[in-house]
This record gives C-alpha cells, sequence and structure tokens, in this order.
C-alpha cells in the first residue's frame, strides 16, 4: 500500500430491482400501501479485486524498475464497513528482491454527514529479502526493510460531482532505517458531466473522473548498516534521507466494476538525490544517479467486485455484457 492504500482506483455500481404488485379485476386497492421494509445494514462484507499497473509507483518512485505490476486486493468489512481488515500483494522490483510486497491493513471507518474518515495501521512485509553488498564488502541495502504507519485520511464530498481530501501517514522506521518518516497531502476528484462525451451511448458516458493528489514526504535520518558503523561514537553513522515534493493527476474511466486510469507522477528529487532515497542498484555503476523518482506516466486497468456492489455480476449476461 503503499498505497496507494490502496484505496481511491476502483470504483464500483449498486444495482435494485424494483417490483410492482400485479392488480386483478377480482382484488380491491389497499387505502394505504404497507411501509417498504428498510434492509439491514450488513454485519460483515467483502472486496477484493486484482490490478495491472504499467509501473508500480509509490509516492512518485517507482518499486518495480520502471515495468510492469501484477497486484491483489482483498477486504474483510464489518457492521456496514465502519470497521476494516485485509491484505495486499504487490510485484515489485527493489534492491533487497523479495518475492514480494505483501500488506497488511486494519482500521475504521466513521462518517459524519458529508465527511468520511479512514483511521487505521498498514503494516508492509517484504518475505525473503538479500542483503546486498558493496565490492568491498560493506552493506550496500539493510537487512530487513519491513515497516509499519499510521494512517488518518478524511474525505469531504462537497457536491454530487467533487470530492476533496486529506491524508497523514507516519512511521517511526520508514523501510527498516530507523527514520522517521511522516507522508502527507490532499487530494481532489472530479466527476465529469456525460454530456462532455455525447459520441458516447449514454451507458458508457458517465464514468469519466479526473483527480490529482499533492504531497509532501518529511524524512528523517537512517541509521542502518547500510549507513556504517561508526566506531568513533559506537554506533551506526546518520544519513539525511531526501524530504521532497509529489504530485500526480490522471484521467479514471469507471465501468461497473472496471476502472482504467492513465495518470502522470512526478516529484522534485534530483537523480542522485533519487539514487539516495531509493537504494536503486543501478547507481553502484552509472555514478550514483537513479530514474526512479522522475516524470512517469502511467497506465492501470482494475478490476474490483464486492458484496456491497455485485457489478457485472448483476446483469444475466454477467462479464460478457462488457463486449455487447
Amino acid at each position: 500500500m503503499r498505497r496507494l492504500n490502496t484505496s481511491i482506483l476502483a470504483l464500483g455500481t449498486i444495482a435494485g430491482l424494483a417490483m410492482s404488485p400485479a392488480l386483478s379485476a377480482d382484488l380491491a386497492i389497499p387505502k394505504a400501501m404497507p411501509v417498504e421494509a428498510k434492509a439491514a445494514d450488513p454485519l460483515i462484507g467483502f472486496s477484493f479485486g486484482t490490478r495491472y499497473q504499467t509501473d508500480y509507483n509509490f509516492r512518485g518512485v517507482s518499486q518495480s524498475n520502471l515495468q510492469g505490476s501484477y497486484q491483489t486486493f482483498f477486504e474483510a468489512q464489518f457492521f456496514n464497513n465502519f470497521a476494516y481488515a485485509g491484505f495486499a500483494t504487490y510485484q515489485v522490483r527493489l534492491p533487497t528482491k523479495p518475492d514480494m510486497e505483501f500488506d497488511l491493513v486494519a482500521g475504521i471507518r466513521p462518517t459524519f454527514d458529508k465527511f468520511a474518515f479512514d483511521l487505521g495501521i498498514l503494516y508492509y512485509f517484504y518475505p525473503n529479502e538479500q542483503q546486498l553488498f558493496n565490492n568491498n564488502g560493506s552493506p550496500f541495502t539493510t537487512r530487513n526493510t519491513d515497516y509499519y504507519e499510521a494512517a488518518g485520511k478524511m474525505l469531504y464530498t462537497a457536491t454530487d460531482s467533487l470530492t476533496v481530501g486529506t491524508n497523514v501517514f507516519f512511521s517511526p522506521n520508514f523501510l527498516g532505517t530507523h527514520a522517521n518518516s511522516t507522508y502527507a497531502s490532499g487530494t481532489l476528484a472530479y466527476t465529469l458531466p456525460a454530456s462532455f462525451f455525447p459520441f458516447l451511448p449514454e451507458a458508457y458516458a458517465g464514468g469519466f473522473s479526473l483527480s490529482s493528489e499533492l504531497g509532501y514526504f518529511f524524512l528523517g535520518s537512517a541509521k542502518s548498516s547500510a549507513t556504517g558503523f561508526d566506531a568513533s561514537i559506537g554506533r551506526f553513522a546518520s544519513f539525511n534521507l531526501p524530504s521532497y515534493l509529489y504530485g500526480n493527476v490522471g484521467l479514471s474511466y469507471t465501468y461497473k466494476n472496471i476502472v482504467l486510469d492513465v495518470r502522470y507522477h512526478n516529484t522534485d528529487l534530483t537523480k542522485t538525490e533519487c539514487a539516495a532515497f531509493s537504494g536503486d542498484f543501478r547507481q553502484i555503476t552509472n555514478g550514483g544517479t537513479s530514474k526512479w523518482c522522475g516524470d512517469a506516466v502511467i497506465g492501470s486497468i482494475t478490476f474490483q467486485t464486492s458484496t456491497a456492489a455485485p457489478g457485472i455480476y448483476a446483469e444475466p449476461g454477467g462479464f460478457l455484457n462488457l463486449f455487447r
């Protein structure tokens, strides 16, 4: 989740079924119709899906060596989505060569009128990492980059088309470096009117939206085996990780359970700062630089379904309706 919490790229649709009683000549019409029963809020629900991205970008930095990444996610929701717990997997190509990124997440989502909050904890796990060493035998990476973050998010629904959000993430041990990290950002999302796309059939014209994020990543001093042991002070030397500005803007299209997204990402990190921050292994031979943090245009396709939003499964043709 790195993620993007995972949480803002997949949208669902809710299908309803209306029923009208048949009338016959020998039946009297009641003077007052009975009050319609309200469906009980679900105690437990589920959401799951999969995604492919042309590059797995986390806060402006490639986690897949500028290559494609397959991802999956699952979430269990309790008490009408007030509390949740889940996991996500990401295909990564990082310096320590883990098998994958495996994220665990849990939290609560209280709502107040037009405000929706998300207070949670995320744990980033990288199984089977390999510590890399320089030619002189000194560590190039830390031995273990697992870490956790506390997360707080707020979303305000200004209108039916416009939402505004803020996010804050904090970790006392970013990527196992013992550096404090705080990421704060603001988001905007606007659903484009269907009238902007008169050349499309009505059923397909209403799924476009624009969204953006602008944030700053505050990073402290790393102190680990990769920064080297300083015998004069009897502990690991400190290395100030570069803090940086990050932003993205993109266009998304949603049709039932399918979301297509094209997004531009960028940071203000130099190629040298990017190498120091990311640990890109190619810096050993290219003069200490990295392209993992520069301009990037990334496409993704996401499929998601849930017990609350069956989407394409709500129609008789199911998935085949996408192609008819």
